[in-house]
């Protein structure tokens, strides 16, 4: 007598079984890992996982051969049991259940249950994995103070290689694409090398360095670990890391106007950022660098090209035009009006551009070594401007220009446009709650909100009741007056914090 089956009843089944064989591998490395990091006391238990795991194994077996000869795909060989035969030698070892209708139902919820315990082990096995990583491996610093907005790149030496090793284990990238942890030591190494090869005083490796923290700080902060796909958060870290390769200190208006060999070879046309991308790929060609040898070619081919995509979009002739495409992604989000395509690249180019531009958003200690350092960058482009080019015009003269005007103009242009829209798109939760790899909501004020204020209220008190002679220590090199400018940073707080209660004050009678 035959049953009655509801249509493609045999695919679902086979799709269980997929999910069963995810969780047995799953068993199995995490026993493995278990073992390697000294947590025994969890083997047993696995162990006892795996041999229901096999008892369910052999339940879906019936339900398989007892389905798929009526199914419209038909997934059988010409013997019946061949089917049978391979997917006992391939997830199980040899043992006899009888099933119902009951046991069939139990079966799957075990699956569930038996997932959800596995997946529980591994987020257990990855902190803990976490807290020895930069003991096994001398790292200078932890993953808890990656996690930090108010993280300073500066105090630990070769910053590209602990960030990578720390945050790709964090996102768990390591494991996901099976790296080898010597090739990514290696290639962190050779991005280091690249980094430092025309030793500029900012766009060096802990610039990248800080750009790829920053980046993390921000995805694990939001929601977007949740909204972007596994391959669009390795491709936007790993473009973070490489954003700046073998920059040469000076930016692309200046290659462009002495017609430099890149400028020539990338057509006038977002030069460095070509070149960024390019030379990194290149030396992902050699075995000895390649920590995505593990990747599929679809999948490989899809990271790449998002990496470009992001890296380019670095550009700082794009800002406005991504600030305003971000923008109308708002107005659409806020009016719940429908948009014709997913947005997620545009959101992903404005997560690393802000990065990039993100020293201002840190806290002054913070933000002024790094103005120090771009300045000093500029100043110094200026100076082979008025060697090369044609017209003697220096961009940033090193005698002339006004440091405290060039902030603000940047800070209030450039800066707090892009965060603003950023934290209405995303609505960013604190940024110093780092317990946690997920967001939690909160009404707090996000800490770069702050920053941003003070950095910039601190250059108006500058120009207001200050000489901007005395903030200046040396012109070439570039050094600021720290111990002086502190004085102005002082002022800017107690100006905020005035502002602050006023307008507390005048909420409070507008609503009486």
């Amino acid at each position: 007598m035959n049953r009655e089956k509801p249509e493609k009843s045999s695919m679902t089944t086979v799709n269980i079984l997929g999910r069963l064989r995810i969780t047995k591998e799953q068993v199995q490395q995490v026993k493995l890992s278990l073992t390697k990091n000294g947590m025994l006391e969890h083997v047993d238990i696995l162990d006892s996982v795996s041999k229901e795991l096999d008892g369910i194994f052999y339940n879906l077996v019936d339900i398989l051969s007892d389905d798929t000869r009526q199914s419209e795909i038909n997934i059988t060989s010409n013997d019946d049991g061949e089917i049978s035969k391979w997917l006992e030698q391939t997830f199980s070892s040899k043992q006899q259940r009888t099933v119902t209708a009951t046991g069939r139902f139990e079966s799957i919820k075990a699956i569930i249950q038996a997932s959800s315990f596995v997946n529980a082990l591994q987020r257990q096995l990855r902190q803990h994995t976490k807290e020895r990583l930069d003991i096994m491996l001398d790292l200078p610093v932890d993953i808890d103070k990656l996690n930090l907005w108010s993280f300073n790149i500066l105090e630990h030496p070769e910053p590209i290689s602990y960030t990578i090793l720390l945050i790709f284990h964090a996102h768990d990238i390591i494991s996901r694409y099976r790296i080898d942890i010597e090739i990514l030591k290696n290639f962190a190494r050779a991005l280091t090398e690249g980094y430092t090869k025309f030793r500029p005083p900012y766009h060096n490796d802990y610039h990248g360095a800080d750009v790829l923290q920053t980046v993390h700080c921000l995805l694990i902060k939001s929601s977007l670990l949740h909204v972007f796909a596994q391959i669009e958060i390795v491709a936007l870290l790993f473009a973070a890391a490489i954003h700046d390769y073998e920059h040469p200190g000076l930016n692309n208006n200046y290659l462009i106007r002495t017609r430099s060999d890149l400028a020539l070879i990338y057509n006038d046309s977002s030069v460095l950022e070509n070149h960024h991308s390019s030379s990194v790929f290149k030396l992902l060609r050699d075995k000895r660098f390649n920590i995505w040898s593990n990747m599929n070619v679809d999948e490989y081919r899809t990271f790449r090209s998002l990496v470009i995509s992001l890296v380019l979009s670095t550009d700082m002739a794009n800002h406005a035009s991504l600030v305003e495409r971000m923008a109308t992604y708002f107005y659409f989000k806020e009016t719940n009006a429908t948009t014709t395509a997913t947005d997620s690249k545009t959101l992903l180019q404005t997560l690393l551009h802000a990065a990039d531009i993100s020293n201002s958003a840190k806290p002054w200690p913070i933000y002024i070594q790094s103005a120090e350092k771009i300045m000093e960058e500029f100043f110094m482009q200026g100076d082979l401007e008025k060697v090369h080019c044609d017209d003697n015009k220096s961009t940033f003269d090193r005698e002339s220009t006004d440091i405290a005007q060039l902030q603000i103009g940047f800070i209030s242009h450039i800066v707090y446009p892009t965060f603003d829209v950023l934290s209405k798109v995303l609505q960013l939760d604190s940024l110093d709650n780092n317990s946690k790899l997920t967001p939690t909501k909160t009404s707090h004020t996000l800490p770069w909100q702050y920053d941003l204020q003070l950095n910039l209220e601190t250059w108006r008190q500058v120009i207001k009741e200050g000489d901007l002679q005395q903030a200046v220590l040396k012109r070439k090199p570039l050094k600021l007056n720290f111990e002086y400018l502190e004085i102005y940073v002082e002022k800017a707080r107690n100006y905020l914090k005035k502002r602050s209660q006023q307008d507390i004050l005048l909420n409070r009678t507008s609503t009486s």
